[in-house]
């Protein structure tokens, strides 16, 4: 929970310094915000590794590891291109912004192709029996 309270502290600190630069370097502000989102960003994945690490360990108890990677590196995936695709329309760049979340669409696509690959597999032995 103080992870949490510090997390908005931070957050309401970078917006009144957003504000402050509004005012005096306007030119400065675009390159503030997007620091300050990295900053979120790389919070919220580092409070998250224990989560992802847990994961892994029960798939591998479960001996689905491999599976439950591609699934933490599809939620990385469109974690890290919807940080990026807010930052572009912040930065008023929409078509920039679903060119990046298309960009992530397409990686989980190809990161995804094993599993299919396996479901195809066992769709074809269950229907051979």
């Amino acid at each position: 929970m103080s992870g949490v309270a510090s997390l908005c502290g931070a957050a309401l600190c970078f917006a009144c310094i957003g504000v402050v630069i509004k005012q005096l370097k306007p030119d400065f502000l675009p390159v503030f915000i997007a620091c300050s989102g990295l900053v979120c960003f790389g919070y919220l994945a580092y409070t998250l590794l224990p989560v992802g690490e847990f994961i892994k360990a029960m798939g591998a108890a479960a001996g689905y590891g491999q599976y439950f990677s591609l699934l933490l590196k599809a939620v990385g995936i469109s974690l890290v291109c919807g940080v990026a695709a807010d930052i572009c329309r912040d930065f008023g760049e929409g078509s920039l912004a679903n060119g990046v979340e298309n960009a992530g669409k397409g990686a989980i696509i190809l990161l995804s192709l094993p599993v299919a690959e396996y479901l195809l597999e066992l769709a074809v032995g269950l229907a051979g029996q």
